[in-house]
């Protein structure tokens, strides 16, 4: 099953390198992070969750993807230098080649089922002592974990002090509420979780507050103020989200407040 899953991503890739700037030729729309225009973007999602312009035909980012993107290359020089100690849950390709290039040896791809990775991990439960990452980079991730709050206390124990995340989630209520069913239900066959456990509100930074992070959101309008830009970048779509920056105290900190131990003191 896996070598068919393989063949069939290599297709993908050959496929839209080859086709995509043929066949959606046109500059109507921009992606900043592959830097190709095309006449538009795909759509992506199913049911409440479908949007219009959210995919890019040649290499496949998101909106949260491109969102990332901007405020990356604006702080490339800030946050990322050689051989820092980097954590990518759930890689997404592109930004992959991104942060590899910046950083080289350090930089560590992880997930729980994905066998295209570095690490196998799960962020409710992280191998990592105390203080090991530098940076953590994990978009997208906690709305489809049991217990998010774990999670995001994981990512707080195993950042070093000064150490920063980007940890972005789909926005789709006005609070934060748990999923009487989740809106990804996968096949008896398919071995990968449910998705979408939760659907977050504007208060999943008070969550990332509360484990101990100091946090920045940033709109598409504090990251591209041009609205013209926004829309052919494919950022001003009401499903784009926000960029969650956090950062973990400068100042040692003896005590987590996550009350998480080190995986030494739970062996």
């Amino acid at each position: 099953m896996q070598l068919f899953k393989a063949l069939e991503v290599g297709f993908r890739r050959w496929r839209n390198q080859l086709i995509s700037p043929i066949k959606y030729r046109g500059e109507a729309v921009h992606c900043p992070v592959c830097d190709h225009s095309f006449s538009h973007f795909l759509p992506a999602g199913s049911g409440e969750r479908k949007r219009p312009g959210a995919v890019c035909p040649l290499c496949r980012s998101r909106e949260r993807d491109r969102l990332s993107w901007l405020f990356l290359q604006e702080r490339e020089n800030d946050l990322l230098e050689k051989h820092m100690q980097f954590l990518h849950v759930a890689p997404e390709p592109r930004l992959s080649e991104f942060f590899f290039n910046a950083i080289g040896e350090g930089y560590i791809t992880a997930d729980l089922m994905r066998k295209d990775v570095m690490v196998r991990l799960d962020v409710q439960d992280m191998l990592y002592p105390n203080e090991t990452m530098d940076a953590i980079y994990c978009n997208h991730v906690f709305q489809d974990v049991p217990d998010d709050r774990k999670a995001i206390a994981e990512c707080f124990r195993v950042l070093r002090p000064g150490g920063w995340a980007v940890v972005n989630v789909p926005l789709f209520a006005e609070s934060t509420m748990e999923a009487n069913t989740p809106g990804n239900v996968r096949s008896a066959w398919d071995k990968r979780p449910d998705e979408h456990v939760r659907n977050y509100g504007l208060d999943y930074q008070q969550r990332l507050e509360d484990a101990g992070f100091e946090t920045e959101v940033f709109s598409p309008e504090d990251l591209e103020p041009d609205r013209q830009k926004r829309e052919r970048f494919g950022i001003d779509g009401p499903r784009t989200g926000f960029l969650h920056f956090v950062r973990k105290p400068a100042a040692s900190n003896e005590d987590n407040p996550s009350g998480d131990s080190s995986p030494e003191d739970r062996a």
